[in-house]
């Protein structure tokens, strides 16, 4: 006989649907593939789990897929991947091109133009000497950064080339902004007191 929490919980149990994959005892079947950007052309497509590389279906360029994690010191030209980039506190990243689509994290020191299609990481005792181009960007107290211009910009307005000095914003009535642009509000300038 059944005991009355077990009644009560077949008395309340909800019905699985019989389409779903759990009404037959089965687990859902996980994804096989997984959306990345090209980083020659930007445009997304999607690739297989456990691809390495592969040319993109849109500029027929080899591209490599795979998330990179720098532990040593590394000289290159460029180094360029559809996924993530992490630079190990230990680790050592000299290269005139940095590009990850996924985002990058710097515990360690990183030399070079940067350039993320994610959130770009620089941590407490992270060194960074160069051009900063990503969607946002953390910096987290202690970290020490060496000149560099830094651009934040949405994932489907990243530039290439080389980065350029920004030009000011058109002068704007009094009023209120557009709504529609993202802003930020600067307090006024409060009047220097001069001893005397």
């Amino acid at each position: 006989m059944f005991g009355l929490p077990a009644l009560n919980k077949l008395l309340h149990a909800q019905p699985v649907p019989r389409d779903r994959p759990e009404a037959k005892g089965m687990t859902p079947p996980k994804p096989v593939t997984r959306r990345v950007e090209c980083y020659h052309c930007l445009e997304p497509f999607d690739v297989p789990i456990k691809a390495m590389s592969l040319s993109c279906p849109a500029c027929s360029t080899r591209v490599t897929l795979e998330d990179l994690l720098i532990k040593d010191t590394c000289w290159t030209s460029r180094l360029q991947t559809c996924g993530r980039l992490l630079v190990h506190r230990k680790g050592s990243l000299v290269a005139s091109l940095i590009e990850a689509r996924q985002g990058i994290e710097i515990q360690g020191h990183a030399e070079g133009k940067i350039i993320s299609g994610g959130p770009v990481l620089i941590g407490a005792r992270a060194r960074l000497k160069g051009d900063v181009q990503a969607t946002s960007i953390w910096v987290e107290p202690g970290a020490t950064i060496e000149g560099g211009y830094f651009q934040i910009v949405g994932s489907d307005r990243l530039v290439r080339g080389p980065s350029r000095p920004p030009t000011p914003p058109p002068a704007v009535a009094d009023g209120p902004l557009p709504p529609d642009r993202p802003h930020v509000v600067v307090p006024a300038w409060a009047p220097v007191m001069r001893p005397g």
